[in-house]
């Protein structure tokens, strides 16, 4: 990882940086989601909320798409890698 390739001084400026430019887009479309669906929450609009109640209902009701939302916000990138570590072992050889 970043520590690892700066082990000297992990906390130099080039290490901060590296690590700034990995994790700032991953915590901009988290933020980003957690803020739209806030803001849905307390809106007065009708077609908002109805929105996010569909969208939060097919998200507890369909476990695979679920679990695909539940790796991607434990670690970016992880749901995409089950989906397709799935389709591997459902494709015939």
């Amino acid at each position: 990882g970043i520590a690892s390739e700066n082990s000297s001084d992990p906390g130099s400026e080039k290490c901060l940086a590296t690590y700034d430019t990995r994790r700032r887009p991953d915590i901009l479309a988290r933020s980003s989601a957690v803020n739209l669906l806030n803001r849905s929450l307390l809106s007065d609009m009708l077609p908002a909320q109805l929105a996010r109640s569909a969208g939060l209902g097919v998200l507890g009701s369909f476990a695979p798409l679920r679990a695909f939302f539940m790796r991607e916000g434990l670690r970016p990138g992880s749901g995409f890698q089950a989906l397709a570590g799935g389709l591997r072992k459902q494709s015939p050889r």
